[in-house]
């Protein structure tokens, strides 16, 4: 993926957050921005927005990058569904 797909990845996470973002607290917000993402993009999508955070240019906001980092982890510790 293009650094230009990267920052599309980015600029979705990020509105995801935003649209969570006034429900409740902080982590159940990145919670669900894991969750969603978990449940609706595809693993190349995940694992391309888990590359990003090595970037030091990544425009994530707070929650989002929480969330992306929980994913992350999940991801290391094999809890990812292998069917998507």
């Amino acid at each position: 993926m293009s650094h230009n797909q990267d920052d599309t990845l980015i600029r979705m996470v990020n509105q995801i957050a935003t649209n969570l973002s006034g429900a409740s607290d902080e982590d159940q917000v990145v919670q669900g921005i894991r969750r969603h993402l978990e449940s609706f993009w595809a693993r190349s999508m995940k694992q391309r927005l888990v590359a990003c955070l090595d970037r030091d240019d990544t425009e994530l906001s707070p929650l989002a990058q929480r969330a992306v980092v929980e994913l992350a982890g999940r991801y290391r510790n094999g809890a990812q569904d292998s069917a998507q």
